[in-house]
């Protein structure tokens, strides 16, 4: 039986605190920031989800109404040196946690209880967008990377473990995109798009020993209105995610690396009254398999995320 790792949640990284570690004379080039910056930040998406499409599973007795209460978080620490004033070269660790707080059968699954850690170097491009007043509406990242990773049975002795056939290491590389842009309309509304895409070569994306190179191609859309209602925002949208994996052998063509998902959400944008960003949000969603067909063809999907920088 083949497993995925859980989707690391996507958050920007342009508005990350930033430290100086030393100081030292810098060349007009460096950005002024100092020669090494530390950057810590951690992100959370938990929520409610019927059948979970966009993680691995092949239980099919999930009862109508039943279905999944998952936390998806990580924390990720890297050491940033400027190589120009919008370009760094960073080596960093992380910790991704899933967890389904449900109790029924199909909610002990190992590959939604469980931990990655991973370690790796990655370089990085930025850039960010301004309007006529010079105001940031906006904002685009570029990396290449190139990770090791290690995946352990959850922290809660109620799941399942990770069976023995299962590979618990995975080397990823590849590179990824994330787009951000907002325009305003007038004091009200505003026109927003939200954009993340990754191609990564992975050697076992922790399937079954034996199972080996996945290329994997992910993107993820939005595209929405905000409503300016003070303090908070009111923003419905529409969402469209797709992931495919380019190599041909049989485990490369399983319904969980070949869909995408597509549908209307609405979110609560709580980022004037929190730090990060912050949202509660409801989405309903259809499928489409490219390959491997299933039986679910929409979902339903409610909860919490947020990213906030902490160091």
């Amino acid at each position: 039986m083949s497993t995925i790792f859980s989707k690391t949640l996507i958050a920007g990284t342009l508005m990350l605190a930033s430290v100086p570690l030393s100081s030292g004379h810098l060349h007009a080039d460096e950005y002024q920031k100092g020669p090494v910056e530390l950057h810590l930040e951690s992100g959370m998406d938990a929520y409610y989800t019927k059948y979970n499409f966009d993680k691995t599973r092949d239980e099919n007795d999930v009862l109508n109404g039943e279905g999944y209460a998952l936390m998806s978080g990580y924390l990720t620490l890297d050491a940033r040196r400027y190589l120009s004033d919008s370009v760094y070269l960073a080596p960093f660790v992380s910790i991704n946690v899933i967890h389904d707080f449900n109790d029924r059968s199909w909610n002990r699954s190992y590959w939604n209880n469980n931990q990655v850690f991973g370690a790796g170097l990655k370089i990085t491009k930025e850039f960010s967008f301004e309007n006529k007043a010079q105001e940031w509406v906006g904002g685009m990242n570029m990396s290449a990377f190139a990770r090791y990773e290690l995946m352990t049975s959850s922290f809660d002795r109620s799941k399942d473990p990770i069976p023995s056939s299962v590979d618990k290491q995975n080397v990823k590389s590849g590179v990824n995109l994330w787009l951000e842009r907002r325009e305003k309309l007038d004091d009200m509304f505003s026109v927003w798009t939200e954009h993340w895409g990754e191609l990564a070569w992975n050697s076992t994306a922790f399937s079954d020993k034996g199972q080996d190179n996945f290329l994997l191609g992910t993107l993820s859309s939005k595209i929405g209105v905000g409503i300016d209602l003070g303090a908070v925002s009111l923003e419905p949208y529409f969402k469209a995610d797709v992931v495919n994996d380019f190599l041909g052998r049989s485990w490369n063509k399983v319904s969980w690396y070949n869909n995408v998902l597509y549908g209307p959400g609405v979110r609560l944008a709580l980022g004037k009254v929190l730090p990060g960003t912050v949202s509660i949000y409801a989405e309903y969603l259809k499928v489409d398999y490219f390959d491997d067909q299933q039986e679910r063809t929409d979902d339903f999907r409610a909860g919490l995320t947020f990213w906030i920088p902490l160091y």
